[in-house]
């Protein structure tokens, strides 16, 4: 497939577009404490995120419903999350490995990126408590009260980045997969995470540290070869 870019055209040879050549050039000599989480995006993502790093939208940016979902959350956020600026409106969205990737519709391929990051400005949450509840959020958000225990759940699941990879086991029962803590749970630390989602609060995450790591047809294209 031939991607075009008018502003990368050092890494265009007048038919493929050399990713390697605009991304990933620093990675190796990420800070060794970093740590590699892993998104989606599209080949209209990519060409940005190639010029531009990966940005956090501003949020006045964001689409209408999707800015009125992540502020409705961000108000049930514990006080010493807020205070340490965590927000899911203001975050880049990863996950800990590739395979928890969301397959995203309507992709013309799918592409997933690696990207290393400070572990010291992420924070982990599991998703799977409130993620059946997101597509009433924008319809029913003047009658949020009985969805607040969910909401305050997911914030009691979250947690740094560092503390969720110390503690927690990327575990596959068939289908079914799940971060399982490697040893015994203590305090309020979660039995388990099922749709771990990983909340980076760097503004920029710069191209030197992102690479791509797998590319995938669409599904459509899966089923017309088949």
């Amino acid at each position: 497939m031939g991607e075009r870019c008018d502003d990368l055209s050092h890494a265009f040879d007048g038919e493929f577009m050399d990713w390697d050549c605009v991304l990933g050039s620093g990675f190796e000599r990420a800070p060794k404490d970093w740590v590699s989480v892993f998104r989606e995006c599209s080949i209209e993502e990519l060409v940005r995120i190639a010029r531009d790093g990966l940005v956090v939208p501003a949020p006045e940016l964001r689409p209408a419903e999707i800015r009125q979902e992540m502020e409705i959350l961000d108000r049930y956020r514990p006080a010493h999350l807020a205070r340490q600026g965590v927000s899911r409106l203001r975050a880049t969205y990863a996950v800990p490995a590739a395979d928890d990737a969301p397959r995203l519709p309507f992709r013309q391929e799918r592409i997933i990126l690696e990207m290393k990051v400070d572990p010291a400005e992420s924070y982990v949450g599991d998703m799977d408590f409130i993620t059946c509840l997101i597509p009433f959020i924008g319809v029913h958000r003047y009658g949020l009260d009985r969805f607040q225990g969910a909401f305050r759940k997911y914030w009691d699941s979250v947690m740094p980045l560092s503390h969720f990879l110390h503690r927690y086991v990327r575990l596959e029962a068939g289908p079914v997969c799940q971060w399982v803590p490697k040893g015994r749970v203590t305090g309020r630390m979660p039995r388990n995470f099922f749709s771990p989602e990983i909340m980076v609060m760097t503004p920029v995450i710069g191209q030197r540290h992102i690479r791509i790591v797998r590319r995938e047809p669409a599904e459509e294209d899966d089923a017309i070869m088949e």
